[in-house]
């Protein structure tokens, strides 16, 4: 005679999901007639405890995000490589002028449209990654950026969050910023040595504590910098946005040339199609862009990223 006071069922019937570990455990323990749970009852709980928690914790190991492991998101192990072990050392005279192309926010336009113009010139870019932003719609990922710094381009850091406040924040704040950022990067094999601060906000105390951990820090203070004598914590550049006409990107590309100066172009979304109200406040033009790249190509003046000027500068 079948006895079925004492029944252990495994649904067979349930879906396996990848998070849960496996096939969903049910039970049905019958109950005493004395109205006490069996033996087996008590021996299951126990088992089940355990089989949730082992499941809870490689389901919490999986989820994590990629740049917290010890790989970098493309499952690479291989360790940060300095610029120059890359890419060769810089050894021109600095009695000159030089021009630098830097993005910032890693708008995904700037990869799509900028770096293929600028490559067909075999010229060098910079890059200041918002890292919240990264794999988000309408920016870059993090394979992208890889290959724009094993082609040749400087990374920089554009912070954590990108927080047009935080000229307002504490030292404590501000450190764990600098601290937090670079680290993503670096565990994503991206080397970057200078930091550039969310809308060009500045304050004594971003300052102080950018020397801490990065070689430089920029804003969006005008002006042009001087090859030979660079203050890398106050880099000097040039805005574009939809306001600027080729003619005073030509205007300033011949001042830097005629002064032997290195001019710091800036620019963000690049060809870019919006329809939003104030969309194209910082998005230059395809035609203005290539425009500028052209009209540098002809001036002759050598384009560089910032660790070409940087390590150059004599003691």
């Amino acid at each position: 005679m079948e006895n079925k006071d004492n029944e252990l069922n495994f649904d067979q019937n349930t879906p396996q999901g990848g998070d849960q570990g496996g096939q969903l455990l049910t039970r049905k323990v019958a109950v005493d007639k004395d109205g006490k749970h069996s033996f087996l009852f008590w021996l299951i709980i126990p088992v089940v405890m355990i089989w949730l928690s082992i499941g809870y914790i490689t389901g919490f190991v999986k989820d994590k995000p990629l740049w917290s492991g010890g790989k970098n998101v493309l499952g690479e192990t291989t360790s940060v490589v300095p610029y120059f072990q890359q890419h060769g050392s810089f050894t021109e005279n600095l009695d000159q002028a030089f021009i630098t192309f830097w993005f910032d926010d890693a708008w995904l336009s700037q990869y799509l449209e900028a770096y293929p113009k600028l490559k067909s010139n075999n010229f060098p870019g910079v890059i200041a990654v918002f890292v919240n932003g990264i794999e988000t719609p309408n920016y870059m990922n993090w394979a992208q950026l890889g290959i724009l710094q094993k082609d040749g381009w400087e990374i920089t850091d554009h912070s954590l969050a990108h927080d047009c406040s935080m000229q307002n924040w504490n030292v404590e704040k501000i450190s764990y910023e600098y601290r937090t950022s670079k680290f993503i990067l670096w565990k994503n094999n991206l080397s970057a040595d200078i930091f550039v601060t969310p809308c060009g906000v500045d304050s004594e105390i971003m300052r102080e504590e950018a020397k801490k951990t990065f070689m430089g820090y920029r804003t969006v203070d005008p002006g042009l910098n001087d090859p030979k004598n660079v203050n890398f914590y106050n880099l000097k550049v040039k805005n574009v946005d939809d306001k600027i006409t080729t003619s005073e990107m030509r205007s300033w590309v011949d001042e830097a040339k005629d002064s032997k100066s290195w001019l710091i172009l800036v620019f963000h979304k690049v060809g870019e199609k919006n329809t939003e109200p104030g969309g194209d406040e910082f998005n230059t033009s395809w035609e203005n862009f290539q425009d500028v790249v052209n009209y540098v190509k002809e001036s002759n003046i050598k384009v560089v990223v910032p660790r070409q000027i940087m390590t150059s500068q004599k003691p």
